[in-house]
């Protein structure tokens, strides 16, 4: 009984968000077939925002033996909805736990005996053949991101997110990024705050979701996520003013691609729009080999909600251009069973399916979440379409020293990207402290990645790096040049909350408010 009241109660929750918050459909025009490349899928990296990140974590998870890079804004930890995934029927239950900033939703913590039940899932999947092996995890970069004015994805799921993976990938490969005062959204330099470009202040939820923050004080430089997620999974990159892209934008249509047990299915019986898109690098278009990076939106951020919005502005789109990077940005879309279509999920916010919502009659144990899971499988479907013009490797222009690159810096690690050196097997960090202080190796073995993340640092505190190339003898080459780092201050304690059914911030007291953490 108090399930079916659960249930009930969750429903009027959502119906109303439909109605408050939806507002008029931008319906997209016919779209082209999905072109295919030469891509080195070996290098394939995903990212999301919110549900979007939930989803980058599912599908990093399931084809873990080809994503090697995952970058997850506000997300929460694999399989997280557990045994509430039953079709949606205790997306309360979900919320409360994998959300938990709605007060009308009493916070659940994700439990250790939570987190063992979702790792036990995925490797108990792995053996099964329904997802890849759980080793891969071990080559993946993981870039995770939680602004402390987050009401909606509270601050312990993200810490739970970073713990789940940190069974799986090594402490040098995982980076957490929380010392900005955003709120929940994508945060990017990909617009200036105005009004016209669709980017919200940095603390504001709503509108695209998409906001722009300061690296410190007022007129600091902005945050560019895109960018540090992706030196991480790549190495050293470069960026390409907005103005200045040379690539193009393409709409494809994703309908072949949606399917249930090898039929065609229709893309909304899904909650997958038809149309999906496309940014494509003039290199890539002229058949050199490329990556590709798949970007996943967040709930109420589709094209037929927000246009190309987050499309154009997520910030992928420039620093994919100059560095062979094919962006796929497919999308889902908000669909609600009505009397004469009881077939669509309810799903009236858009979000991509991390609780279940597909799984109806189907199988009400965390299908979705597997290589099954019908908007992962779509999605793979696309990839291997976009693969399919030819196995290529790509690989960066190696010099006679690394030259080294802070990336990013949070208040307790600092992540840096170097270019590659010809012969080189790996490379060791050095770190020393200050401006002046000796410098000690930190990597008790050569990394073989380009990127590394140095961890247990203190808060507001300054470093000195330099990195060396090691070749097959153990023999170690010129040094890079010093770069300098200084950790951000500690994060203040926050405590957001969100009104899903009034869709505004609120206190705990589920009252409205317009209070910020400074």
């Amino acid at each position: 009984m108090n399930t079916l009241k659960s249930f009930r109660a969750s429903m009027r929750v959502l119906f109303t968000v439909l109605v408050a918050m939806l507002g008029p459909v931008a319906w997209v025009g016919a779209a082209s077939p999905l072109p295919a490349y030469k891509l080195d899928l070996g290098q394939t990296t995903v990212s999301g925002i919110s549900s979007g990140a939930f989803m980058a974590v599912q599908f990093g998870v399931a084809h873990s033996a080809t994503v090697s890079g995952v970058a997850a804004t506000a997300g929460g930890p694999y399989f997280c909805a557990g045994k509430d995934s039953w079709a949606g029927s205790a997306v309360g239950n979900a919320i409360a736990r994998c959300m938990q900033g709605d007060p009308s939703y009493p916070a659940k913590p994700i439990t250790a005996g939570d987190l063992s039940n979702m790792k036990a899932s995925a490797r108990a999947w792995a053996g099964r053949g329904l997802i890849d092996g759980i080793d891969n995890l071990a080559r993946q970069h993981v870039w995770l991101f939680h602004g402390y004015n987050d009401g909606i994805v509270k601050q312990p799921v993200n810490d739970a997110l970073q713990a789940w993976y940190g069974d799986f990938v090594p402490a040098a490969q995982l980076f957490n990024k929380d010392t900005l005062r955003a709120a929940h959204a994508q945060i990017s330099t990909s617009c200036t705050g105005a009004a016209a470009t669709g980017c919200n202040p940095c603390a504001t939820t709503g509108g695209t979701f998409i906001n722009a923050c300061p690296t410190g004080n007022a007129g600091s430089p902005l945050y560019d996520a895109a960018g540090a997620a992706l030196q991480l999974f790549y190495g050293p990159l470069t960026r390409t003013a907005g103005a200045e892209l040379h690539g193009q934008l393409l709409e494809f249509d994703q309908t072949p691609y949606v399917q249930r047990d090898g039929k065609p299915l229709s893309p909304v019986r899904a909650a997958m729009a038809d149309t999906g898109y496309l940014y494509v690098p003039a290199t890539c278009a002229a058949g050199q080999p490329c990556r590709l990076h798949v970007a996943f939106h967040g709930c109420m951020q589709h094209a037929g909600k927000i246009g190309k919005a987050f499309v154009t502005g997520a910030g992928f789109n420039e620093w994919a251009d100059a560095n062979r990077i094919v962006v796929l940005y497919p999308q889902a879309t908000d669909t609600i069973p009505v009397p004469l279509l009881p077939s669509r999920p309810l799903n009236p916010q858009g979000c991509w399916d991390w609780w279940g919502y597909n799984d109806f009659g189907y199988d009400m144990t965390g299908h979705y979440a597997t290589k099954d899971g019908v908007q992962i499988a779509a999605v793979w479907r696309m990839v291997q379409q976009l693969a399919s013009g030819g196995s290529a490797s790509v690989e960066a222009a190696a010099g006679a020293a690394p030259l080294a690159r802070v990336i990013d810096a949070s208040a307790k690690q600092v992540a840096l990207a170097w270019t590659p050196v010809a012969g080189a097997t790996g490379y060791r960090v050095y770190r020393g402290a200050g401006t002046g202080g000796a410098l000690q190796a930190i990597t008790a073995s050569a990394v073989t990645a380009p990127s590394f993340v140095d961890g247990g640092l203190a808060p507001a505190s300054a470093y000195r790096y330099v990195v060396r190339a090691v070749n097959a003898a153990g023999t170690e080459g010129a040094a890079s040049a010093p770069v300098e780092a200084k950790t951000a201050t500690a994060p203040p304690a926050c405590d957001p909350y969100f009104s899903l059914l009034k869709n505004q911030p609120v206190d705990a007291h589920n009252r409205p408010t317009n209070a910020v953490c400074p």
